[in-house]
């Protein structure tokens, strides 16, 4: 899992981010273990950066990226998931397990696993039509 810590400045963030083709990152704080202080998007790049016209190069993450983190469970259904980021607008949601950060989770990821399970049922579907009749 790729994760970026406080402290950082948002140009190492964004080439970090570019160089690794994600369109979010975890924000953690090194204390006695990684803690997740925030995340950080494209949209959080562009909105708060850009748009205002700072210098990439001289502001800190901690200062333009998102701390009111919606999460997920481990054990959270990936139908639960997707409801969740429709109905909060957002394309990347962290997942903890028993307080922990094991991942993230992205809107093209569900989209892949809703593809993948309508394919498996289109196949069984036309493996039943087939010994059927």
């Amino acid at each position: 899992m790729h994760f970026v810590r406080t402290g950082m400045y948002v140009i190492d963030v964004a080439k970090f981010m570019g160089m690794h083709n994600i369109g979010a990152v975890p924000v953690l704080e090194q204390s006695d273990k990684l803690t997740l202080k925030g995340i950080f998007s494209e949209r959080d790049l562009l909105r708060r950066c850009i748009a205002k016209d700072l210098d990439l190069t001289v502001i800190k993450i901690d200062d333009v990226m998102t701390r009111d983190i919606i999460l997920i469970e481990s054990h959270d259904t990936p139908e639960y998931c997707l409801q969740i980021m429709k109905q909060e607008k957002i394309r990347h949601i962290p997942v903890i397990e028993k307080q922990d950060l094991i991942g993230i989770i992205s809107m093209r990821d569900l989209m892949l696993y809703d593809n993948t399970q309508k394919d498996e049922k289109i196949e069984l579907l036309n493996s039943y039509i087939q010994f059927s009749g």
